[in-house]
């Protein structure tokens, strides 16, 4: 019914993923999908774009209700209409919880090159706290390195759930874990749930619906732009149930909401009112047995280690074995596959490969990075 083996035909798109690159070089980087968006995105933004009026639209307020809809069914997690806070995309919704709450904030590392950034985009002091890894490559929050790091300038922690580029789904217990160290420290949680949607192995757990203390301090911000393959139409939501937090975060905004970009509304209403869940559905299974694949094909060569991946698209590939100085660059010019180098998210012995693709271009770029491994291995 769906068809994910299509090949991608992205001339013509502008897509930062594929321009600029050798025609024989395959994109497995940046972090979006190889994939068509779900139909009725397509047509409701089609349909949109075809009436020749294009004056202030209105609609925020029916897409609230929307992604309430979706919470409820998806989750189980009840939202007032009031807690939805609508902003530009996800980064500059964390940014804007940041600004607000001033001071120093923490985040765990490797943790996606954006909210690496954040230090100078909200002119703030940052703390970086590694993951905690053990025996079998597996991630975990380290509570006690935080409590290690944890100054009393400390006012907000970012959480990235499910986590890029490490692809962990953290549990109850772990988010418990976390909640009582900031509630200790009197920290705000900010977390940034993109990818909630891509959820492989358990299903997500909102941060705001951990608990009633979890709702009352936090800012939890999302969108459709991982699930439905539409970054190119920006938009996000914060979910801060507490009123006192959520005036402050308004307040931040100082005239920087979202803006009620008509296709963009077509987008996020269909995304989110239910037509699109058997292609989600659809979309989460193919994109399992491509991660089961590539985690099989990888456990083969020694000179690679991987997490396991329980969500996103996004697989953590460890290459300190190959014994290269960039690891990434390695791969682009001897298997002809471009991948994110690791330094960017905070640990330069990685890169971060992207499966997000159809199965032949995936199985393509497997056999490419193998056999240059190969080559590597017989040069020594």
């Amino acid at each position: 019914m769906y068809d994910f083996d299509a090949m991608p035909t992205r001339a013509g798109s502008d897509s930062v993923k594929w321009a600029g690159l050798g025609e024989d070089v395959i994109p497995m980087w940046v972090a979006d999908m190889d994939f068509k968006s779900p139909q009725p995105i397509l047509d409701a933004v089609m349909e949109r774009a075809a009436h020749p009026y294009w004056g202030y639209p209105i609609g925020l307020d029916k897409l609230t209700e929307v992604v309430i809809g979706h919470y409820e069914r998806t989750y189980g997690a009840h939202i007032e209409p009031e807690w939805i806070v609508w902003v530009p995309s996800v980064i500059p919704g964390v940014v804007n919880a940041l600004k607000m709450m001033g001071g120093t904030f923490m985040y765990s590392t490797p943790m996606y090159d954006h909210i690496r950034r954040l230090d100078s985009e909200a002119n703030l002091p940052v703390i970086e706290v590694p993951l905690k890894k053990d025996e079998n490559n597996q991630f975990s929050m380290d509570i006690e390195a935080l409590e290690a790091a944890v100054t009393p300038q400390v006012t907000a922690l970012i959480l990235c759930n499910p986590h890029n580029p490490v692809g962990r789904m953290y549990t109850e217990e772990e988010l418990l874990a976390l909640q009582a160290f900031c509630k200790k420290h009197d920290i705000l949680i900010v977390s940034d749930e993109i990818h909630c949607e891509i959820a492989l192995d358990r299903k997500h757990i909102p941060y705001f619906s951990l608990n009633e203390e979890a709702k009352n301090y936090s800012v939890t911000v999302s969108s459709a732009g991982k699930i439905c393959n539409i970054p190119g139409l920006p938009t996000g939501f914060a979910i801060i149930p507490d009123p006192k937090v959520r005036k402050k975060f308004i307040r931040e905004q100082d005239g920087l909401q979202a803006c009620s970009n008509a296709l963009t509304l077509a987008a996020y209403n269909k995304a989110y009112d239910g037509s699109c869940d058997g292609w989600k559905d659809a979309l989460r299974a193919y994109l399992s047995e491509n991660r089961d694949i590539a985690e099989a094909r990888f456990a083969q060569i020694p000179e690679l280690k991987n997490p396991h991946n329980e969500g996103t698209y996004l697989l953590w590939l460890d290459c300190t074995g190959l014994g290269v100085e960039d690891a990434a660059k390695f791969f682009e010019e001897e298997a002809k596959v471009k991948v994110c180098a690791g330094v960017i998210y905070g640990d330069p012995t990685c890169v971060r490969f992207n499966y997000g693709c159809p199965r032949a271009q995936l199985v393509e770029a497997l056999d490419r990075m193998e056999a240059a491994i190969k080559k590597l291995r017989e040069s020594k």
